[in-house]
């Protein structure tokens, strides 16, 4: 790759050391976000502000993923090789550390054959559904190679809008008629293609594509709007049912999907600017911050719980005083020890393919 060729891609950097600070942030604000009558309500506003601040993380990972890898040109086995040293060695590796991290310190009875469950259901830990989603994706993506190179921009339009509809709005749609009606009427129109997540995978493969640098207000201004509706409706959802309500929350959300859709746009045209404006060692720490993301996405948890649980002589969490500042901190402090862990973890050799 040219020089060229990488800094245009600073953006991907960049954008990979936010988002993984993002999935940090929204974890660490759960356990304030999650408790609607135990805090006072400046506490509850502190973490939902920070929440719908980084809505959508996963999929901002899943849609960079697309944009970079459905262009591509490689054989079914290069892709595979790649993806195998990537993702699969790291998967087995760290589904095995949470495996022994569960028995030491929650389950001290599990044995092998729940454990094997436990991996076969996708329940050994909560972030660890990244993994079995990503496998999957990578999965079809030679699939979706052919069809992306075949297909015209009407067409790959046409796929987004039958999975915004399929995936995002009748649910929506059933889930608020739930809500205040109690009608339980589901619309079943199964298109299983246009499903779930392989959406965000090609949406970050259109927006690369097709949106311009013209686009930069606009995607602005939808970012603006799709924040106020996640902040705001959160809240009077939340009031009317006297309980915290995530309907906004969700990740195949209306407003989430646009609002991821608007900040990918963002961040791929102000990386450029921002780079220029950026030191030499800033822009070394961003690009060691992205190269460490997925490290840093899987080791987190434990940061998070040794932290919260008081494992390592004291406790940081984002109750422990006003979420306006403990939760930013937390976030700090769970994501520069899990960067220096996975630093550490990279300089060894018989360890560097785990991060």
């Amino acid at each position: 790759m040219n020089k060229g060729e990488q800094e245009n891609l600073f953006w991907a950097d960049l954008l990979r050391a936010v988002v993984v600070f993002g999935v940090i942030l929204v974890h660490v604000a759960a356990d304030v976000i999650t408790e609607w009558s135990t805090f006072p309500k400046s506490w509850w506003w502190a973490a939902n502000i920070y929440d719908s601040l980084i809505r959508g993380p996963v999929p901002v990972f899943v849609m960079l993923s697309g944009a970079l890898l459905l262009p591509k040109r490689e054989s079914c086995k290069d892709f595979f090789r790649k993806r195998f040293n990537r993702i699969a060695i790291p998967s087995v590796a760290w589904i095995v550390l949470f495996l022994l991290w569960k028995k030491h310190f929650y389950k001290p009875d599990l044995g092998f054959a729940e454990a094997l469950r436990w991996v076969a259901g996708d329940t050994v830990h909560f972030h660890l559904w990244f993994l079995y989603l990503i496998i999957g994706l990578y999965l079809v993506t030679p699939i979706f190679r052919i069809l992306i190179a075949q297909a015209k921009k009407r067409d790959i339009f046409y796929f987004l809008m039958l999975w915004f509809f399929v995936s995002s709005l009748l649910p929506f749609a059933e889930a608020l008629g739930e809500m205040f009606t109690h009608a339980n009427v589901h619309i079943k129109i199964p298109v299983e293609p246009a499903s779930g997540f392989i959406g965000y995978f090609v949406l970050g493969y259109f927006l690369n594509r097709y949106v311009t640098k013209k686009s930069i207000f606009n995607a602005w201004a939808v970012w603006i709007v799709g924040l106020a509706v996640c902040l705001f409706g959160t809240y009077f959802l939340s009031l009317h049912f006297h309980s915290f309500q995530m309907l906004l929350y969700g990740n195949m959300s209306p407003n989430v999907i646009f609002y991821t859709a608007s900040f990918f746009i963002v961040v791929k045209y102000a990386g450029p600017v921002l780079e220029r404006h950026m030191n030499h060692g800033l822009k070394n720490l961003i690009v060691n911050l992205s190269k460490a993301s997925f490290g840093i996405y899987l080791i987190h948890p434990m940061i998070l719980d040794a932290l919260g649980k008081g494992r390592w002589g004291f406790v940081l969490k984002a109750d422990m005083s006003h979420p306006i500042y403990m939760i930013p901190l937390t976030a700090v402090v769970i994501y520069s020890l899990s960067f220096l862990a996975i630093f550490v973890i990279q300089k060894i050799p018989y360890l560097r393919k785990i991060a």
